[in-house]
Parts: structure tokens; C-alpha cells; sequence
């Protein structure tokens, strides 16, 4: 627990409300995910009992029982890619700045190696340079980058992608 009281644990299903609620707000400020304002609250419910049940990873910085931040990794489930994921996360305005990010990230990261996954993907708005800093100090690296991939509000934003491998000593397949 840090000095404002919130803490870094593993999500349950009792935060989903909160959760949505917290992926609303960030979602709102049109910057920094794709989705502009989080799904109806049923639609998020099914979306994460199905996710758990495939073997999402996710923490959850909270104070008391108000999520103000997360981080998941969602593994892929085709034939051929069960051994990678899909990392998402944000945190609330007033938090950005406080280290909840990296805390966040490196607990799901820990959590994630410990499950067996070998490889996790992100994309990322290149005018995220925060984000890509802290994705890079915990060892990301950049694979690709689409250029003008996304146009909101008059702008366009490279995405980049980038993604963390676990175990290299295995095949590359190149």
C-alpha cells in the first residue's frame, strides 16, 4: 500500500463496476486506448468471465474497493499463438506520475511468466511517450509501427507495436 492508501492486487470479480468505471474515465479522455467510452456494464461482466476463464491475468491498483488503475494481459486462442497474449492497461488522471504504472506492469508481467506465456503484445499511440518509456524500461521492444493508424478529432497517431518475450531461447521461426 502506498501513502494514498491504494494498493496493487490481483483483480476479482467484485471489481468489474469499478473497473468499468475506471476504463470509462480513461477511455473518455480520447487519447490513450481505442475505445472512446468503456461497453455497458453486462457486456464488460461477460467480457471478463469469459476472459478468466481462458486465463486472463489481471491486477488492479484500488483504493478501498474503487479501482483507479489496471493491467491485463489476455492470452491469444488460436492454434499457433497460445503462447502470446494481449497487454492492456491504464490508470485514472490523478494517478499518472506515481509509479502505480510500473507497479502495475511488473506485477502482471511477474504473474504472466509464472503462467507459462512466452510472448506479450501491446500497441501503443506514439504520442503515449510515458507509456512507451515505461514499456521500454520493463523490456519491451519495438516490432512495427503503423503509421497514421488512427484519425480522431482531426489527428492522426502512429500506433506502435511492441512486444516482450519471455523465454528467447526457444525457436524465433526466422
Amino acid at each position: 500500500m502506498d501513502a494514498a492508501g491504494i494498493v496493487v492486487r490481483e483483480s476479482t470479480p467484485a471489481d468489474v463496476e469499478s473497473f468499468c468505471s475506471c476504463l470509462d474515465a480513461v477511455a473518455r479522455e480520447r487519447r490513450w486506448l481505442a475505445l472512446l467510452e468503456a461497453p455497458p456494464l453486462d457486456e464488460v461482466r461477460r467480457f471478463f468471465e469469459s476472459q478468466r476463464r481462458r486465463g486472463m491475468i489481471q491486477f488492479v491498483a484500488a483504493a478501498a474497493a474503487r479501482v483507479v488503475g489496471w493491467c491485463d494481459v489476455i492470452p491469444k486462442n488460436v492454434e499457433g499463438f497460445r503462447h502470446s497474449s494481449d497487454l492492456g492497461m491504464g490508470l485514472l488522471a490523478e494517478q499518472r506520475g506515481r509509479g502505480l504504472g510500473r507497479a502495475l506492469l511488473e506485477r502482471t508481467l511477474e504473474a504472466t511468466r509464472r503462467s507459462g506465456l512466452l510472448r506479450v503484445e501491446l500497441e501503443v499511440y506514439a504520442t503515449n511517450t510515458a507509456a512507451i518509456a515505461l514499456y521500454e524500461r520493463c523490456g519491451f521492444r519495438h516490432e512495427g509501427l503503423r503509421r497514421r493508424a488512427r484519425l480522431l478529432d482531426g489527428s492522426a497517431d502512429d500506433v506502435v507495436e511492441m512486444a516482450l518475450l519471455f523465454d528467447e531461447s526457444r525457436g524465433s521461426g526466422s
